[in-house]
């Protein structure tokens, strides 16, 4: 069970390196930086990212300032190509922060088709593993299926669209049972 919250802050529109403001239509970089037990996003203009990048980037991607926004919040633009590498490197991670963070981000490019489920099994441990192909190359990957309540799963994906400055879908509602689908009373 995952209890630590992540608390990564949102983009202030502002470089973390030279203080410029990012305005309407102005692209930038979000960087997170891995701090050991926790990740920090900061961003950063174009320039600076490519002169003053911090050492310790674990992962970082582009987006663009909406235009038709007058609160000037950031466009969602997912760079899959970024998630997916971001992905990879949580690989061999223990830490279940990490873990679960992974098998979010596992199920995310499922969704969008970069990756696919190919089956399950039990590692040594006695923990429930998933391996995902990835679409294009082939690649095979383990991830380990955390055992999170739907609320934790929540609180993950939530944080995980915080980090990556996109919101995660809106949690789907139960199909009403019918007469087909209602449970059946066992028969004794």
């Amino acid at each position: 069970m995952v209890t630590t919250e992540w608390r990564i802050a949102k983009s202030n529109h502002t470089c973390k390196a030279c203080s410029a403001k990012f305005r309407t239509g102005d692209a930038y970089f979000s960087a997170l930086a891995d701090l050991g037990s926790e990740f920090e996003r900061s961003d950063f203009c174009p320039a600076c990212f490519q002169e003053r990048r911090p050492e310790n980037v674990f992962s970082y991607w582009k987006s663009t300032v909406s235009e038709d926004d007058e609160d000037a919040k950031p466009k969602a633009m997912l760079d899959v190509a970024s998630v997916l590498e971001f992905f990879r490197r949580l690989a061999g991670e223990t830490d279940p922060q990490r873990v679960a963070f992974r098998y979010v981000l596992a199920l995310m490019l499922t969704r969008k088709k970069v990756l696919r489920l190919k089956g399950g099994s039990r590692n040594e441990a006695g923990a429930d593993v998933l391996v995902f192909v990835e679409g294009r190359a082939g690649e095979s990957h383990e991830v380990i299926q955390p055992a999170l309540s739907e609320e934790e799963v929540a609180a993950v994906s939530s944080e995980l669209g915080r980090l990556l400055g996109v919101q995660p879908p809106a949690p789907q509602s139960p199909a009403p049972q019918t007469a087909e689908t209602a449970a059946v009373p066992p028969v004794n």
